[in-house]
């Protein structure tokens, strides 16, 4: 036998050498058990994968009864499982079809020749089967992306999901996919190879159903209904001081983009379709303003709402208590909470300023009426200012604020929280990180833990759990392993913030590509 200069090609010989001089002391039987231990561990795995399914349609199911929205995602989903069933169904016919073939022992309960070459050879490359398998995979992976509507959804579907026909090696000698894959294959082996198809399809069942059930978190809002809405700061004021007010069109999203005039001048949008209007309070009584909210419904047709809303002007009182949030009207636990506190004609050094509920404290801060409060129960609290006046008659006033824990922070890799990644991008990355987005507080998480499972095709589930936000141990081995195809699957994390409190984030999933 001439030895080629091919060096793959070389091994392959190799290989192929060493195999006959196995199957010639009698090990053809272990290797051909070790397929039978293989098919075992994937049938565990679909299982595993399949119990996931079923606990996510049923939380899936929940949440659609429960907010009345999204049962066309739940639908989708459905269909998503039906499209599994039957292609598995078509994967045990085919893998009756070949055990008919090949027979069964009663006894041993498989196969009677698990090295049978010559029938898959047969029935895969010479009568079709092998081709309808191949026309199967790809029709099945289009269907999975028809189930979502937005082309670049079902792009990505396609990037993500494991269900595929591999591209035939440029250096193979094998004419096409049904010969690269099942000619001179062991009937033992081509069942294995069967299951791992089936393992596939539910990986990629688990997929669609995750992408859709994440969808049931958007917000859908359908113009039937429109409500101008005329939010003002205060309907009460002083001389001098400012009237603002928000003006919207309830119900819309910020996509519906209304056009907005108060006196005849249009105002401007923010990012959410709403304006903000203000003007300086002049003049006692009664003050009015009104104006029109026009839009599209969802017919197309254009559509004008009056709205109007009044305020009254009073004369500036010797003293008044002022407290103002200097970001919000919220007090959040576990960081420090800026507030501005004063009494109108009273000094500041002249001002007692004291918090009750929430578990506050509030300490005074750089400039006049500069405070920072902090607090450590949900809820409500009260900033109480007391004072004197010039002639010594107390002065007093208290303004009510909600007491609520930071925002859960998002799971990133690399800065996306799911996807897709290249392999270097992967093995660059140095842990997890938990962000808090659009968030007006300086707040920092830090990951305590986390767990990673690897799906590789014709493999086990590998599973590691992670101390830490860096990849150490046994997950950065996994993170080590990454090559094209694998998906990794990062859940149970759990991040600390400033608050204390340790939080179970949601799971985020990565294919290699």
């Amino acid at each position: 036998m001439s030895i080629p200069k091919e060096p793959r090609q070389q091994m392959i010989n190799i290989m192929y050498l060493v195999l006959t001089a196995l199957l010639a002391l009698n090990v053809s039987a272990e290797i051909l058990n070790a397929f039978r231990l293989l098919r075992k561990g994937i049938d565990n795995s679909n299982a595993s994968i399949g119990q996931k399914i079923n606990n996510t349609m049923a939380s899936f199911q929940a949440k659609v009864e429960k907010e009345k929205r999204g049962q066309e995602y739940l639908d989708a989903a459905t269909k998503g499982r039906a499209l599994s069933a039957e292609f598995n169904a078509y994967i045990t016919s085919l893998d009756q079809k070949l055990t008919d073939a090949v027979g069964i022992d009663p006894e041993k309960g498989d196969i009677k020749r698990a090295d049978d070459q010559d029938t898959p050879t047969r029935l895969f490359v010479v009568e079709g089967l092998g081709a309808e398998l191949e026309g199967k995979i790809k029709e099945y992976r289009e269907k999975f992306s028809k189930l979502f509507t937005d082309p670049k959804e079902q792009a990505d579907i396609l990037n993500a999901i494991p269900l595929n026909v591999d591209s035939v090696p440029a250096n193979s000698t094998k004419k096409n996919w049904p010969e690269y894959m099942f000619y001179q294959m062991p009937a033992q082996a081509v069942r294995t190879l069967l299951t791992k198809f089936q393992n596939d399809a539910i990986s990629s069942e688990a997929i669609v159903v995750d992408k859709l059930f994440e969808k049931v978190g958007e917000t859908t809002i359908l113009f039937d209904k429109f409500q101008p809405a005329v939010i003002p700061s205060s309907t009460y004021l002083l001389q001098g001081e400012k009237f603002e007010a928000q003006i919207y069109l309830a119900a819309s999203s910020s996509m519906s983009r209304p056009t907005i005039t108060l006196g005849g001048r249009a105002l401007p949008l923010d990012a959410n379709g709403m304006a903000t209007y203000s003007e300086t309070a002049s003049g006692v009584g009664e003050r009015k303003i009104s104006g029109t909210i026009t839009t599209k419904d969802s017919y197309g047709n254009t559509k004008s709402y009056p709205y109007e809303t009044k305020y009254t002007v009073a004369t500036r009182p010797d003293h008044a208590p002022v407290v103002s949030a200097d970001k919000m009207n919220v007090f959040y636990i576990g960081v420090e909470n800026p507030i501005t506190a004063s009494i109108t004609g009273i000094r500041d050094d002249a001002v007692s300023v004291s918090i009750s509920g929430g578990g506050g404290q509030v300490r005074k801060a750089g400039g006049a009426g500069q405070y920072v409060v902090t607090v450590s129960t949900p809820g409500k609290a009260n900033v109480n200012l007391s004072g004197k006046s010039k002639d010594g008659s107390p002065v007093s006033g208290q303004k009510e604020f909600r007491v609520k824990y930071i925002p859960d922070p998002i799971p990133e890799l690399g800065g996306k929280s799911g996807g897709a990644l290249k392999t270097g991008e992967l093995k660059a990355q140095m842990g997890i990180a938990a962000v808090l987005k659009d968030f007006d507080f300086d707040a920092k998480f830090q990951v305590e833990g986390f767990e990673i499972t690897l799906a590789e095709r014709g493999q086990d589930l590998l599973t590691c759990t992670n101390s830490g936000s860096k990849f150490g141990g046994q997950c950065q081995g996994l993170i080590d392993r990454a090559k094209v195809g694998s998906i990794y699957y990062i859940d149970n994390i759990r991040a600390k913030g400033p608050d204390g409190r340790s939080r179970k984030l949601p799971t985020i999933s990565f294919k290699i590509i």
